[in-house]
């Protein structure tokens, strides 16, 4: 028999054999790294497994956003290089992403405090993920899987070269071929495609969209890319010295001001033209919104539900400084991220007022234009964010609720013949073109606005849903109305 001393012995064999031949079948999907001993990398895969499990609990069983527990996660955990983090961070959004059937193959005490609908797990329990977080990467079709699947796949007596990974091409019957090496022999069970989305997901859409389920997963099981937004006028410049700093951008072809990020490893917060306000991170659909409010130099708009400012900024960009925007928001630490941003850009013509979604009657007919960005299920990010798709928070009736009053309270701050843009980036009709007509019933003095999407051009009635293939971007709606002149 085989004693511990020995076994580990031959795993490290094994470790160093497949290093040195890793040039044929699922290990050339393997990143070479060559610098990390053996007990480096299972010190990696274990604190990966950890973190992950962490953030899975708070997220699925606790109904946290993902996101945010990851940077507590981190933050508890500072002594974890930048490598350590990224394993962690596409690990856990691998997972998220796939979960639908990934759970299938989760430690089956967590898959019952889901059912149960426990907030966590019994302290102590010691959960082994290693199916799980093998096969997020075995469907991920990234370019190169971490050498941590190799730790993993041990750990549950699997070699890799048993193994499949999903190519950028892969069909669905390809991408569950990939699992099957991780169940038991003979006992892989049906996946189904429309498991990769909550129920009634399809029949929340807007039936006049006609959207092709199998085109909304397809793009729903990829990672979105990242897109800046440029706040200067010589943008060809600001993609040099992008370059220069190894930040590889490519314009969009309709949208001059939109970079897609096509390459980096580096930290966009250190560099000199983020900390001077030269570009910002942000979708390429919410870049639509200020643009179909369209404000011009000189006039007064008002950010009912500014958050952290990404359009208020872009607001005051289209405007040159001139007139004044209004940001507001419930939440005042959202205020003070944007007051350094803008800080930062350098727009001295936005203001900052706490807002609680009641009316406000000091100011009534003063703006030319309002923006309620509403807050909504968001589940048009969930490219970006794949744990809200599972979230047992998410109560559409109580977003639509506080949209309609949202609108309500805040359109009569508009003059005559001013703008109001309703926005929200959400997928579902419910939050969406219901809450527009809902509005125009109660509101006789406001009609919808016609406008050309600046996406793509094409010419809109007043209302507009953007889908992620339509620019490899987040999903976006937008309706634009005016109140008629008096």
């Amino acid at each position: 028999m085989m004693h511990t001393e020995d076994r580990e012995r031959e795993k490290q064999q094994r470790y160093k054999s497949s290093r040195k031949h890793n040039t044929a079948g699922a290990m050339s999907n393997t990143a070479r790294i060559t610098a990390m001993p053996f007990s480096r990398l299972r010190s990696q895969a274990r604190a990966c497994a950890e973190i992950v499990e962490y953030c899975l609990c708070r997220s699925l069983l606790g109904g946290n956003a993902a996101d945010r527990s990851l940077r507590q996660a981190f933050y508890a955990n500072r002594q974890l290089g930048a490598r350590d983090r990224r394993l962690i961070s596409e690990t856990l959004f691998g997972v998220l992403r796939w979960w639908g059937w990934l759970r299938l193959l989760a430690p089956s005490a967590f898959v019952q405090a889901l059912h149960n609908r426990q907030d966590n797990l019994p302290e102590g329990l010691q959960l082994d993920w290693s199916r799980v977080l093998l096969g997020a990467w075995l469907l991920e079709a990234a370019e190169q899987a971490p050498v941590a699947v190799q730790i993993w796949a041990e750990q549950i007596e699997l070699d890799l070269q048993q193994l499949k990974f999903a190519e950028p091409n892969s069909n669905w019957e390809q991408k569950r071929l990939c699992l099957k090496a991780l169940f038991p022999p003979g006992k892989a069970p049906v996946l189904d495609r429309n498991m990769l989305l909550p129920d009634k997901v399809l029949a929340q859409l807007a039936p006049e969209e006609a959207v092709d389920p199998e085109l909304l997963l397809q793009y729903l099981q990829t990672r979105a890319p990242l897109w800046f937004r440029a706040q200067v006028r010589n943008v060809p410049e600001l993609c040099r010295q992008l370059a220069e700093q190894g930040v590889r951008v490519s314009v969009h072809a309709q949208m001059p001001q939109a970079l897609r990020c096509q390459e980096s490893s580096v930290n966009l917060q250190a560099l000199t033209g983020f900390r001077r306000g030269h570009f910002e991170v942000q979708d390429l659909a919410s870049q639509n919104v200020a643009l179909i409010c369209d404000p011009k130099p000189g006039q007064q708009w008002w950010d009912a539900c500014a958050g952290a400012g990404g359009k208020t900024l872009h607001l005051a960009s289209l405007m040159r400084g001139k007139g004044s925007v209004i940001a507001s928001d419930i939440r005042k630490f959202k205020l003070d991220e944007l007051k350094l941003r803008a800080r930062r850009a350098g727009f001295p013509n936005i203001r900052y007022k706490h807002w609680k979604g009641k009316e406000l009657p000091v100011w009534a007919g003063r703006f030319d234009g309002v923006l309620v960005d509403a807050p909504c299920t968001c589940s048009g990010t969930w490219r970006r964010n794949p744990g809200a798709r599972w979230s047992s928070n998410t109560d559409i009736n109580e977003f639509t609720t506080l949209q309609k009053q949202l609108l309500h309270s805040a359109a009569p701050a508009l003059k005559p013949g001013g703008i109001l843009v309703y926005a929200t980036c959400s997928m579902f009709q419910a939050e969406n073109q219901d809450v527009v007509t809902d509005f125009l019933q109660r509101n006789p003095d406001f009609e919808l606005s016609a406008f050309s999407c600046p996406l793509d051009g094409a010419a809109s009635d007043g209302m507009r849903q953007i889908w992620h293939w339509e620019g490899d971007c987040d999903a976006m709606f937008i309706a634009r109305l005016q109140r008629r002149k008096a």
